[in-house]
């Protein structure tokens, strides 16, 4: 069986939101492939976000309420629903899930207080991921994976194969719960956009349909020309419970894959503990399993010209375990080829992306807010699919020349070093020393 060293998968380097720093003053070794991994979710995480960033809010579940789209917007809503919708959040949750149980052992094997110092951590995280929610972006996920993290903890220490089968059976069972409580939903439209247009159940329905238009056009007008405290009011105002009440919908989606996440990493999925070829064929399998399966409900949809209470059944509904098959598929193929694609160009700016996923995933919200909304350049609303897959590029771009620039010169990405800061309580070293 290969081991760490064999396959070049542990590399020498500083550690931070991995959760793999082992004592205030001496950075351990971080695991490379959590770094390389995590470059790519965080990157195609900005592929998922960018239409909350640039359009209506809901626009990224319902394809029609920003306009009649074109054969383009079809096609990239198509590309988005197999490969990347929900798949690089479950991916980035494994990895937080595989960070809370490579933290503690570290804490722990240096004496300090693992369950303390995590939990402080995780609470730091929670304001950071309130700050980001109001002031920057409604989409945050920060906030729910401290207070789902804090779950987590308790519960991570559990055999691993339980643990691992425990939280596939939860990530699945949100499949059974959404499909039923939205599925009458779409049962009623089929039935209703089938009766005359004099009829009153289906006036009703359309009076409903344009409420919510109205209220998302509402928060698009704030956006696209407010400024940034009225933004800020206007979320305060009208979401301020949200990520608190929101988080109950994330235990079956998040807090699943940290379940699973920190069960294959007891187990050395990560760590190069696995056999490669297995885990390549496999990845392959799952991940054409995923598409042959989402496949028909992406016709289904397309065909139905997108209604939209069909677009959140799917979405929500059956999407959900279907999913499953392709984050476990991009985890093993990412992973086992991690010691061939980390090394080259493209590679070593992954995985410095990675290494700075934090400031990566709240810096994209920051130039986004700068570019789309009313306070910045303005240009909210203005595009449809095809023009705000630049703004992805973009983003891309930055996050892969900054962060690479950026730690050549400093030990920690700017975000990582404060959280680093403010969990130990003391103020770190944050320039890298010159060699002699």
């Amino acid at each position: 069986m290969a081991t760490v060293a064999s396959t070049g998968i542990a590399a020498p380097l500083d550690a931070e939101l991995t959760g793999t720093a082992g004592t205030p003053d001496q950075p351990e070794e971080r695991i490379s492939t959590l770094d390389f991994v995590r470059g790519v979710a965080v990157l195609g995480i900005l592929a998922t976000n960018i239409l909350n960033y640039a359009q209506l809010p809901g626009a990224h579940r319902w394809l029609k309420l920003i306009g009649e789209p074109s054969l383009a917007d079809k096609l990239l809503w198509l590309l988005n629903f197999l490969l990347v919708d929900g798949k690089l959040r479950g991916l980035f949750a494994m990895l937080f899930g595989a960070g809370l149980v490579l933290f503690m052992d570290r804490a722990k094997a240096k004496g300090a207080r693992p369950y303390w110092l995590q939990y402080r951590r995780l609470f730091w995280l929670g304001l950071f991921g309130l700050f980001h929610y109001y002031v920057l972006f409604e989409g945050d996920i920060l906030f729910h994976y401290a207070l789902l993290g804090m779950v987590a903890v308790l519960l991570v220490r559990l055999p691993a194969k339980p643990l691992l089968i425990a939280g596939m059976l939860l990530y699945c069972a949100d499949s059974y719960f959404t499909s039923h409580a939205l599925g009458s939903w779409a049962r009623d439209e089929h039935r209703v956009l089938a009766e005359p247009a004099s009829n009153p159940e289906r006036i009703k329905f359309f009076q409903e349909q344009d409420r919510f238009v109205a209220d998302a056009r509402a928060e698009g007008q704030v956006l696209a020309t407010g400024s940034l405290p009225q933004i800020v009011a206007y979320r305060a105002k009208h979401y301020w419970p949200e990520p608190f009440t929101s988080v109950v919908y994330m235990v079956m989606d998040s807090l699943a894959c940290m379940l699973f996440g920190a069960a294959l990493f007891r187990m050395g999925f990560f760590s190069g503990g696995w056999d490669r070829r297995k885990m390549i064929r496999w990845g392959s399998l799952g991940i054409i399993a995923s598409i042959a399966m989402a496949l028909p409900f992406a016709v289904w949809v397309w065909q139905a010209d997108f209604p939209q209470a069909l677009n959140m059944f799917v979405f929500y509904g059956p999407s959900h375990v279907i999913r499953l098959p392709m984050i476990l598929g991009f985890a093993a193929i990412l992973v086992a080829m991690t010691p061939r694609w980390a090394p080259t160009a493209l590679g070593r700016r992954l995985s410095a992306a990675g290494r700075m996923a934090f400031t990566n995933y709240i810096g994209a919200s920051a130039v986004m807010a700068v570019i789309f909304q009313g306070w910045g350049l303005g240009l909210f609303g203005y595009f449809m699919r095809p023009g705000m897959e630049l703004f992805v590029l973009l983003g891309w771009a930055l996050m892969l020349v900054f962060s690479p620039w950026w730690l050549a010169r400093f030990r920690y990405g700017p975000l990582e070093w404060l959280w680093r800061c403010l969990t130990y309580w003391r103020l770190f070293p944050l320039r890298r020393t010159a060699r002699a």
